[in-house]
């Protein structure tokens, strides 16, 4: 089963750019020829290729769409009302760029959020657009506003429906996500629960056992002391019967502790290290598709404590993004120098209602990144960011040094 992979908002910046400027240029003909028509103003090539620069431009905030999705529509939305006054009529700078940038606003934020900027921007195209008409044409009549209002409204309506659907099945689909995940750790919590108790009846018949033949080892060394001087024979017959019982008493320990040995040999998992770092990313890319992992350094000779540990931390602080922030941007630093290893973990704030802040005291997922962190020398920061959001920033040294 091919797995999808989400595309980088670079490549949607390009792919709604050159969309855009090839919609305009291909309609522009037949805008133009209708204006002139009807005895409307010609199109300028400053008006066409002014349009043209815009639109590219207007791609480029794109590029931030799911980290600032507010930043990026209030962007194009700038680059719209540009292309507005230098256009000769507005359906010709409804972009596919615009249109998206609307979609991802909706899909993305709160609906207090892309309600509150959706309705100042839509108020405002619609002041542009009766402001302009106005200075051309004069007074506008009542049925003149209507149906400015009947061009406008669609081009925020459709964007902001299609976004609302798409948000409510992402959000879907990561709950179903998370559930199965929960699942799985209880399915997991089961078996090594049943393995444990396996282990300790395996252990409690190890002592048993034991104390039984040791008893009787006890029991025939004490006769064989007592009856040494007056009964040669009888002290003969029971140091045979003590080096059988011995005999006897060993091989049961080794049994025993040789199907325990070979449980550990066989359900032991290769503990993760940095190595598997991009793994553990595309597992979580399927709930989060905006993240970020940067690696500066050679990571591969770090010593297995070290390299597990860092692995760890960054594994727990994934999970606090996923429970504190869903759906949020996550950047992820890890810098290997000659003397320390820094990781840096941060996400900015919830795009979403459904997001719980963390609160501003140390969790039992911090507490334990903090002890992996002290335990190799080491420290750990965890706490809020000026725009909202969290950063974990633990720095690690090479070289472990005693923990006082």
């Amino acid at each position: 089963m091919m797995r999808h992979v989400p595309l980088p908002d670079w490549a949607w910046a390009i792919i709604s750019g050159v969309a855009s400027i090839a919609y305009f240029l291909i309609t522009i003909e037949t805008g133009t020829s209708f204006f002139e028509a009807n005895g409307g103003p010609s199109v300028s090539a400053l008006s066409v290729w002014g349009s043209v620069a815009l639109f590219a431009v207007q791609a480029v905030p794109m590029i931030w769409r799911t980290r600032a999705p507010v930043l990026c529509f209030v962007l194009v939305y700038l680059c719209f009302l540009a292309a507005v006054y230098i256009s000769i009529d507005r359906n010709l700078t409804i972009t596919i760029t615009f249109l998206f940038a609307i979609f991802n606003l909706a899909a993305l934020t709160p609906w207090r959020t892309w309600g509150a900027v959706l309705g100042a921007a839509f108020a405002v195209d619609l002041a542009v657009h009766l402001v302009l008409a106005a200075m051309s044409i004069g007074a506008l009549p009542p049925v003149a506003v209507l149906a400015t209002l009947i061009r406008i409204v669609p081009s925020y309506v459709t964007p902001i429906l299609a976004g609302l659907l798409y948000g409510s099945q992402r959000r879907r689909a990561e709950l179903a996500a998370e559930a199965a995940n929960a699942q799985r750790q209880a399915r997991d919590g089961q078996l090594a629960a049943a393995v444990a108790e396996e282990r300790n009846r395996m252990a409690r018949e190890l002592h048993d056992v034991a104390a039984h033949h040791l008893s009787g080892i006890l029991l025939q060394t004490k006769a064989a002391i007592r009856v040494q001087t007056s009964n040669p024979s009888t002290t003969a017959e029971l140091l045979e019967s003590i080096n059988s019982e011995g005999e006897l008493t060993l091989q049961n320990l080794r049994e025993v502790v040789g199907v325990l040995r070979e449980d550990d040999e066989t359900g032991a998992v290769s503990e993760p290290t940095l190595s598997r770092l991009p793994d553990l990313i595309e597992s979580v890319r399927t709930l989060h598709p905006a993240i970020d992992l940067t690696v500066e350094g050679d990571i591969d000779d770090l010593s297995p404590a070290t390299s597990l540990a860092c692995y760890r931390i960054i594994q727990e602080s994934l999970t606090n993004v996923r429970k504190h922030a869903p759906g949020a941007y996550v950047a992820i630093h890890v810098d290997r120098s000659a003397r320390e290893v820094v990781l840096t973990v941060s996400n900015s704030a919830p795009p979403t209602d459904d997001a719980t802040a963390p609160s501003t005291r140390a969790g039992h997922g911090v507490v334990g990144m903090r002890e992996r962190a002290t335990m190799l020398g080491g420290r750990l920061d965890s706490g809020r960011t000026p725009d909202g959001g969290w950063q974990t920033r633990a720095v690690i040294p090479i070289e472990r040094r005693p923990v006082s």
